[in-house]
């Protein structure tokens, strides 16, 4: 709904075995909540275990998976994860790896088997509820871009803005706060748009996510539960210091 009315989706990040998190993040406002099985202390049947419990949520919940796994991946949906992000996609093989996984023949090779209650057994309902999502952070990756974006069956590109930056050769760590990445943003944007595919992106602020916006892209990650913790313990203990 957000993206029929041009508007952006803002979401947050879960790194841990949370519950109270994702229940934080809700009535905060956020429009999806993003589950991370990469870079966190999180695995896939973690991840399994929350999409259940919040299977009635009024918001989107996707799901990183570690790695471009057709088992893990169909696991994540059979658990009624609102799409799956694959880390460190390079090339139209690796994509069509991703699809492959997502949809069911003859189009693709998932098995049909949902686990989670209400999901029902239609094969067309179960593949048109998820989205499938890749993600471009490396300089190949960015170099076949537009051949990705043609793959049928994708729904998303998401950037991993400090790998990106880092594939390309600059700071990481200036991949969320400057420019320096503007040119690959309007390249991957485009392609989206000429597939009609939803462009995403990771973010760590209140301020880059804007500029994401401002560069094509339709929803933004915005941080992650030990981040907005650092952040709100610095301010409460540098409140208390001062008084």
């Amino acid at each position: 709904s957000r993206w029929d009315q041009v508007l952006p989706a803002w979401g947050a990040w879960l790194t841990e075995d949370s519950p109270a998190s994702i229940e934080t993040y809700g009535p905060a406002g956020f429009h999806y909540v993003g589950i991370d099985c990469q870079h966190s202390l999180l695995a896939e049947v973690d991840a399994t275990r929350l999409l259940w419990r919040f299977r009635d949520a009024p918001f989107a919940i996707m799901t990183r998976v570690s790695g471009n796994d057709h088992a893990l991946i169909g696991k994540l949906l059979d658990a009624g994860s609102d799409g799956v992000i694959v880390p460190g996609v390079n090339n139209v093989a690796e994509t069509n790896r991703v699809v492959d996984a997502c949809r069911y023949p003859p189009h693709g090779q998932r098995s049909l088997g949902p686990i989670r209650p209400g999901l029902g057994t239609n094969p067309d309902v179960l593949e048109g509820r998820a989205l499938s999502l890749v993600m471009i952070e490396t300089r190949e990756g960015l170099e076949n871009v537009e051949a990705i974006c043609r793959v049928p069956g994708l729904s998303s590109i998401y950037i991993g803005p400090g790998d990106l930056s880092h594939g390309l050769g600059m700071d990481p760590g200036k991949g969320f706060s400057t420019d320096q990445l503007k040119d690959a943003y309007a390249r991957i944007s485009a392609a989206c748009k000429a597939n009609r595919l939803v462009l995403g992106s990771h973010s760590i602020d209140a301020n880059f996510p804007h500029q994401c916006v401002d560069w094509g892209c339709q929803f933004v990650t915005t941080g992650s539960n030990q981040m907005l913790l650092g952040r709100a313990s610095r301010e409460l203990f540098g409140e208390l210091s001062a008084s």
